[in-house]
């Protein structure tokens, strides 16, 4: 087994805080192994993006330890290297929604750490976005998928104290219930590669692998993180009782066969709303509208086990 250099990002206060032990965990073990490990927690948001775009030169790989949106950092910071330079990206499942480890078979953190240093890597498609915030056009990316309206809202009530009380399993679905008091539909314009429409609508998402929300809600059904295309759905607004309602359908990925639902797939999105709406990527709010969606196919490798099929 060849030795790897490899740069641990931990975020401290994923887990109910348990980061930095899980960091020591991970780094004993490495180095056990006889891999070149450097670890560094982050401070701050952004900082996990700041420390693998500076540091991607030194290493061959680059593992983020925490959930999803440690992940989605250190991503958004190898995306900033040129292709040619670009390290690996690695997951240590240490968050609430861990999405990017479940769909790649590193839920369980001892897992992920043998995979890191045993396991091989597969190229991913990568999600670019760019969009408003604090009135400034930025560029972000995500691995999972990207969403506007209703899911947004969802992101901004699920907080840490409502994840801490009710866990992964839960904590989503609590989220739901409670963002369905304040939210309204805006008036979205979508274009697509083939079409385009406007009205208001319940949410609109752009999918990348199917899962999200730890693994509870199936929000793009069939999607795969390879085969070069977006898993597009367009739910038109729903009252509240609707949304009870479908609740079931929502979460396994049936909402899709509804006739408010436009289900397809392509490889770009233009995406404007009245009043301007959030987005979400990977579980965290990004910006608003105005936006472009865009998939860059095979543009990032991610350490798995061996012979992983996704």
């Amino acid at each position: 087994m060849a030795a790897k250099r490899i740069l641990l990002i931990a975020n401290p206060a994923s887990g109910h805080h348990r980061g930095e032990r899980r960091l020591a965990q991970a780094r004993e073990r490495l180095a056990s192994l006889g891999h070149a490990v450097t670890a560094t927690l982050t401070e701050s948001a952004g900082h996990a993006t700041r420390l693998a775009k500076s540091n991607a030169p030194d290493f061959e790989i680059i593992a983020a330890l925490g959930g999803d949106g440690t992940v989605n950092e250190v991503a958004n910071g190898l995306m900033a290297v040129e292709p040619g330079e670009r390290p690996a990206l690695a997951t240590l499942p240490v968050g609430t929604g861990n999405d990017v480890a479940l769909t790649y078979g590193l839920a369980h953190f001892e897992s992920a750490i043998d995979a890191l240093a045993r396991g091989s890597t597969r190229t991913l498609d990568v999600i670019r976005v760019q969009l408003m915030r604090d009135g400034k056009s930025v560029t972000r990316h995500a691995l999972l998928f990207v969403a506007a309206g209703f899911a947004a809202e969802v992101i901004r009530k699920t907080g840490p104290r409502v994840k801490r009380i009710f866990g992964r399993r839960f904590s989503y679905s609590v989220g739901l219930f409670r963002a369905l008091a304040s939210f309204r539909a805006p008036e979205f314009s979508v274009k697509w590669d083939g079409g385009e429409t406007s009205g208001r609508m319940f949410q609109v998402c752009a999918g990348n692998t199917e899962f999200a929300a730890g693994g509870v809600m199936r929000i793009s059904p069939g999607a795969r993180p390879d085969d070069g295309l977006l898993n597009i759905s367009l739910v038109d607004a729903l009252g509240r009782l609707q949304i009870v309602r479908r609740f079931p359908s929502i979460l396994s990925g049936r909402y899709v066969e509804d006739e408010r639902v436009d289900y397809f797939t392509g490889k770009r999105l233009e995406i404007d709303a009245v009043p301007p709406a959030e987005f979400q990527a990977d579980g965290d709010i990004i910006g608003t509208t105005p936006a472009t969606i865009e998939l860059l196919p095979g543009t990032l490798k991610l350490v798995v086990h061996d012979q992983l099929q996704v």
